[in-house]
């Protein structure tokens, strides 16, 4: 296998959903908060003078109106920033004794700050909101807390830690009979066993949790479950299996309107097609897939697809077309700060390069390539 050719097996095909006890990460933002008012909470009033609660004030409005616009923003490029803006006032909020935040506010920063790519700020908000639900004898704020920081750990790469938190959630949710949750920590469950490799065990719990989502009729999560199914088929090697649940999985997310799950279908159809040798339908469902990426703002997912669209193009012998389609995907990749798909685009381009003989400039791409993967800790040959 040649250094670039796995990539677009894997990079628009989304990975498997992980799934949280309240939503993904936009759709739980506020998911159960407080009105506003009352979960930020200005103390110690009489320590400070009246000015000075008014500057206090005019930051609790302001954060609340970042994280009621990061709610009702669709275009997930502008999400990104509000999501900065909004963690990096409450990050200096932080810092104030006299400002005080609900255990649902503080999920609600941890999901802006994971949003904005602030992984040990997200932690630490999460770590903050699970010591004041287990506080106030909250379990099911105390096993959504640890669902989340389960996330947080296993992107991390700690699986170990990931999946124990998860089965602490697990144990909770089917405690206090919350099916919604028990679905979600199940398919969190099974998302670690496959990146272990134990395929057989991520199937079940996958089909555990399908079990759970149908029966609740939570049609988003079995979308979601119906896809980590497929993506487990086609590791399997069974293509036709693999394509029937990732249809089954599109057509509900056309149901419900889930843009960005049914680009992701259209990825993973396309990475199905790729693998059988249907180039021409590989193509065709890349496009749609960029499309809609491009439609709701997903840069990364932009970058993502023109890159397996360029590997499309490099299996067809049209090399300028790769080359300028990789050229594009480098460009979103550096501009949004994905390191990994950068080397990835620059170790495409280097193919290229070398395929077309020109191998000073393959070594150079390939060289520059191998340096940010030893940066961000990627194996070289990967």
């Amino acid at each position: 296998m040649s250094r670039g050719d796995d990539f677009d097996q894997t990079i628009d095909g989304d990975e498997n959903v992980q799934i949280n006890a309240r939503g993904d990460v936009i759709s739980s933002i506020g998911d159960g908060a407080m009105a506003a008012g009352r979960d930020i909470t200005i103390i110690n009033n009489n320590s400070v003078d009246q000015k000075t609660l008014d500057l206090y004030q005019r930051q609790i409005e302001l954060l609340e109106e970042q994280l009621n616009s990061l709610k009702k923003e669709t275009d997930e490029d502008r999400q990104k920033k509000i999501a900065i803006q909004a963690s990096t006032l409450s990050e200096e909020m932080h810092q104030n004794k006299n400002i005080e935040f609900s255990p649902d506010k503080l999920i609600e920063l941890g999901n802006a700050a994971q949003l904005a790519g602030r992984l040990e700020i997200a932690e630490g908000n999460f770590k903050q909101a699970l010591r004041k639900f287990k506080n106030d004898d909250d379990r099911k704020g105390e096993a959504f807390a640890l669902n989340k920081l389960g996330l947080i750990v296993k992107t991390r790469g700690d699986l170990a830690e990931a999946e124990q938190l998860h089965r602490e959630s697990l144990a909770i949710f089917r405690e206090i009979g919350d099916r919604k949750g028990e679905a979600n920590s199940l398919n969190n469950l099974g998302n670690i066993a496959e990146t272990r490799g134990d395929l057989a065990e991520a199937e079940r719990l996958y089909r555990e949790s399908l079990a759970i989502f149908k029966e609740i009729g939570d049609r988003q999560g079995e979308a979601n479950s119906l896809n980590n199914l497929g993506i487990i088929a086609q590791r399997r090697g069974d293509l036709a299996e693999a394509e029937r649940l990732q249809r089954e999985s599109l057509a509900i997310k056309r149901e419900i309107g889930d843009r960005k799950g049914e680009a992701s279908s259209l990825g993973n159809l396309g990475n199905i097609a790729q693998t059988r040798g249907d180039l021409a339908e590989a193509e065709r469902l890349y496009r749609k897939c960029l499309t809609i990426k491009r439609e709701i703002g997903d840069r990364q997912g932009e970058a993502n697809s023109l890159n397996n669209l360029g590997n499309i193009a490099r299996t067809l012998g049209s090399l300028e077309e790769s080359e300028r389609l990789h050229i594009e995907s480098l460009a979103l990749f550096k501009e949004i700060g994905d390191r990994k798909g950068e080397a990835y685009s620059l170790n495409n381009l280097g193919e290229i390069a070398e395929t077309r003989g020109d191998l000073a400039e393959a070594e150079r791409l390939f060289a520059e390539s191998a340096a940010i993967k030893l940066e961000i800790g990627i194996p070289i040959d990967e």
